[in-house]
């Protein structure tokens, strides 16, 4: 939804330098009657929610971010199964400085569903933002309890071990990772924590490996784009080991020595 929103805000910023701006100015027109049209129906109480949705995406790519909180509080309450709205809520709280009430929401949302994934995220987001450390530490590892052998184990675990990299429990996060893989194989996402884990300590080869066998089950797309960070991997360890700060002493211009060497070098970079 806020995507939407942001799609909408671009685009009506577009309209403002765009050799096409009188078009856009009469789609701008457009959507000003039909938020006026929304906005009369909504005073008058005959808005549905599908309406209500609508507005909503309108008040938001506006940037009124106080009316949006106004609609989503009761669509909120009256559609409870639609966690989104929650999370939405939550996240305009914020940015309003409502810790508080920010935690409200969110806590509404992992009353329901305990295992919810993007609920336990946006509360780790918003503890860790408090310093509230250990209250995420205690949430995840009940989290990581009541969703072993469910689709969530897998969100759920990488939290756990971003959490614990980020207290310098570089061994657990690993070993979390690594059962990740185990119960997760043919998933590139713990192969791609993992690899992420190597790289910032310093195991490139490692991590590379760890790319590459991600790249086994991601798209083509994605595919491209891992080989492409492992190139820049590569360099930037050619980097750190070169005497020179091009790392020229790299290279074997030796005429006699081996080619292969420089030429793969050469190829990497």
């Amino acid at each position: 939804m806020t995507g939407l929103a942001l799609t909408a805000a671009a685009g009506w910023q577009l309209g403002r330098t765009s050799q096409n701006e009188p078009i856009l100015n009469l789609e701008q027109q457009q959507l000003q009657r039909r938020s006026a049209a929304l906005e009369e129906k909504l005073f008058e109480g005959t808005a549905s929610d599908a309406e209500q949705m609508q507005l909503l995406k309108l008040r938001l790519a506006s940037g009124d971010d106080e009316g949006a909180i106004a609609l989503l509080e009761p669509l909120s309450d009256r559609n409870p199964s639609q966690w989104s709205l929650r999370l939405l809520l939550a996240d305009l709280r914020q940015q309003q400085n409502d810790m508080t009430g920010a935690e409200r929401e969110i806590r509404q949302v992992l009353n329901i569903n305990p295992i919810q994934p993007q609920a336990l995220q946006d509360y780790a987001r918003l503890q860790l933002k408090l310093g509230n450390e250990q209250a995420v530490v205690e949430q995840l590892k009940a989290a990581v309890v009541a969703a072993a052998g469910r689709p969530e184990a897998l969100p759920i675990g990488l939290l756990q071990a971003d959490l614990q990299q980020r207290q310098g429990l570089n061994a657990e996060a690993e070993a979390t990772y690594s059962s990740l893989i185990a119960a997760h194989p043919t998933d590139p996402r713990p192969f791609l924590a993992l690899a992420l884990l190597k790289q910032t300590q310093g195991q490139i080869a490692a991590a590379k490996q760890l790319l590459q066998r991600a790249k086994l089950y991601s798209t083509p797309v994605a595919g491209t784009v891992l080989d492409q960070i492992a190139a820049r991997w590569s360099v930037g360890a050619i980097r750190q080991q070169a005497p020179s700060s091009d790392g020229a002493d790299l290279v074997d211009t030796n005429p006699e020595g081996s080619r292969g060497d420089g030429n793969e070098l050469a190829g990497r970079s």
